[in-house]
């Protein structure tokens, strides 16, 4: 294969691939490449690698939809349950990223005794995310929801940091400091953490979030990319085989005889039911749900009609003369018997294949082309459907242009900006209508869910069943939640995140929030004295402005998309409330705004540090997340100021 060097990087993957044959990571060279740059963006006019630094892969030739390209065991991803540690891990009842984290400091502690290291050898030190900036480089991020989430997630590491030493000192003799691992220091602790951040996928229910090799050279381009990554997640939790392995056997057998104790207790109360329908007349059957016994008598009248005795051989085929037809030419009901055996075994031999097929991808993790590539250009994945704020918190970077960005707003200011339209008294009834349904109110960014409706779209009209494409935490697409509801549940706070969304429009639960804060008292009343009257309000009011904002971005007029809107959705609000909510978006909007405007005195200009300290790339980073915020802030703030003028008038 044709490796692109650069520095000491081609000795490192030189030693990866080695790896790769040992521990059977197998990929298609006669379809793609492993490159190697060093921050190649002097290169990027020539190139068609995006990349800047580490690792990525190129299409050798044109890549077609489905063709699968990298196939990895499942025993070579790098998990708390396959690392040395894994017995003393369960003991300690340490699980979730500490246990991910420990995992990979100890088996990097090892060095080239590690079944891992021609692996860990070939990452980076670090991902340089912002929480290991320095506090110079952090306040180019001043106003960001980078910024917020770099905080939050603060706490959270260091109290992981301190359950690790509780567990270090009482194992002295398991974690010694070695191979560049120091288990007292937190900035050690902390680059590990940026590594399992920004390259752990989640496997399945027994490996959990995991190291993949080669899945995470894959780069990510949002919204572009053109692998996916395919894996059987359920599997059995305690030895991760597939369910019918001796954990999950037993299981199964009581489930079985729960089964057949419970097909009793159904069939007496089926009885029962039919019974007390029946209204006391045993001989009528209407509505009973049982099949007239009149319809089984004329089928069984039916058969007795027929020439044929059960069991009979069909008869001998007679030619013209009345002679018999050859018994070549009309084979026996003996041998259409064996023939019958013959199509069975051939089909149990299929359906042999087919198994095995399944128990290769339950052990197995596949990537595989989801969108084509033209040759020599890089072959993207996807880390995900995050905003730029989450991409720069997880992986380092952002991108230019963002379908799923978000802006987040502070909750205190909605609750705010309702005391100054309304009254204190209906800020603090929303504030506690916020708390009491957080479950209800997790964030739903209109882009993912597009997306996720056309996916469903693709699915059903090619008849084919998903797969569990890969999708979770680091490299892998994540769950569609944002972020922000891993960092708070690592904080221990449930929190409600309200935002503005690209390309401009204020989320649903948002929008659909105001409307409820900024109507007449009887009518909020109503709807807030009742969850089962709030949970049939709430999710039609976020349809309503979905449609309406559909209807906006296709180009309809505003007054267009309020009409149909309300068609669609078969709710009506008063063009008055509805510029009402608008006015306040615009507000709030505004105030966001202003965080993240002042460049100049936050960004300054461009430093011309070193090339190797990443400074320049930081702020060029920062620059580009700041840019990007600004833009969904700014069209929010013009689109909905112009729908309270056309309604105001």
């Amino acid at each position: 294969m044709t490796v692109n060097k650069a520095d000491g990087s081609a000795d490192k993957l030189s030693v990866l691939l080695e790896w790769f044959e040992d521990n059977k990571v197998t990929f298609n060279q006669e379809a793609i490449d492993i490159v190697s740059y060093k921050k190649a963006s002097k290169s990027k006019s020539k190139s068609n690698i995006v990349s800047e630094d580490g690792y990525g892969v190129i299409a050798r030739r044109d890549l077609r939809d489905g063709e699968p390209l990298v196939v990895i065991p499942k025993s070579a991803v790098l998990s708390a349950a396959t690392s040395a540690l894994a017995s003393l891990l369960f003991e300690e009842q340490i699980g979730d990223t500490l246990a991910l984290h420990m995992a990979i400091m100890y088996e990097m502690s090892q060095g080239r005794q590690s079944p891992w290291y021609g692996y860990l050898q070939s990452l980076p030190e670090c991902a340089d995310v912002p929480l290991l900036w320095d506090a110079g480089s952090r306040k180019w991020l001043q106003g960001t929801d980078a910024l917020r989430m770099v905080e939050r997630d603060e706490a959270g590491l260091k109290r992981d940091f301190g359950r690790l030493q509780e567990v270090v000192a009482r194992n002295p003799l398991i974690f010694i400091s070695q191979s560049g691992i120091a288990w007292d220091d937190y900035k050690c602790f902390l680059r590990i953490s940026s590594l399992a951040s920004s390259r752990a996928f989640l496997v399945d229910v027994h490996r959990g979030s995991s190291m993949v090799p080669f899945a995470d050279i894959f780069n990510h381009k949002t919204n572009s990319e053109n692998v996916h990554i395919e894996s059987e997640e359920m599997v059995c939790p305690l030895c991760g085989e597939a369910f019918g392995c001796e954990h999950t056997a037993g299981m199964e057998s009581d489930a079985e005889n729960e089964d057949e104790d419970g097909c009793d207790s159904d069939v007496d109360d089926d009885a029962s039911m039919a019974s007390e329908h029946s209204h006391g007349d045993a001989d009528s059957n209407e509505g009973s749900g049982w099949e007239d016994d009149s319809d089984h008598g004329e089928e069984e009248e039916e058969e007795e009609d027929s020439d044929e005795e059960p069991g009979e051989e069909l008869p001998l085929l007679l030619d013209e003369n009345n002679n018999p037809i050859a018994d070549d030419a009309h084979p026996s009901q003996s041998q259409a018997d064996s023939q019958s055996e013959s199509d069975e075994d051939e089909d149990g031999d299929e359906d042999e294949d087919e198994d095995e097929d399944e128990d290769e991808m339950i052990d197995t993790l596949d990537i595989v082309v989801f969108k084509p590539c033209k040759a020599k250009h890089e072959v993207f994945n996807t880390y995900g459907k995050h905003s730029s704020a989450a991409l720069l918190h997880r992986y380092g970077f952002c991108d230019t242009s963002n379908l799923f960005d978000s802006v987040s707003l502070d909750t205190e200011q909605v609750l705010n900006a309702l005391a100054k339209q309304m009254s204190e008294k209906r800020a603090s009834e929303v504030g506690q209508l916020i708390d009491l349904y957080a479950d209800v109110l997790e964030p739903c960014h209109r882009a993912k869910g597009i997306e996720e409706e056309e996916d469903a779209d693709e699915e059903e009209d090619s008849g084919e069943e998903s797969e569990s494409d890969h999708p979770t935490s680091g490299h892998g697409e994540n769950d569609d939640s944002d972020d922000e509801s891993e960092e708070d549940e690592s904080a221990g706070d449930t929190m409600v995140t309200l935002s503005i969304d690209a390309p401009g429009h204020p989320d649903l639960n948002l929008a659909a929030l105001l409307v409820l804060g900024l109507t007449e008292e009887d009518s909020f009343s109503q709807v807030a004295g009742s969850q089962s009257v709030f949970m049939h309000y709430f999710p039609r009011m976020r349809s309503y402005w979905t449609a309406f904002q559909d209807r906006i971005d296709a180009g309809a007029s505003i007054q267009t998309a309020y009409r149909e809107a309300s068609k669609t959705t078969d709710l009506s609000i008063k063009k008055a409330t509805l510029a009402a909510v608008c006015r306040v978006v615009v507000q709030l909007t505004e105030r966001r705004l202003a965080d993240v405007s002042d460049d100049e005195r936050v960004l300054g200009q461009c430093p011309a540090g070193n090339a190797d300290d990443n400074i320049a790339l930081r702020w060029m980073s920062a620059k580009q997340l700041r840019e990007n915020e600004r833009s969904v802030l700014k069209r929010c703030v013009k689109l909905y100021q112009n729908i309270v003028t056309t309604f105001s008038s």
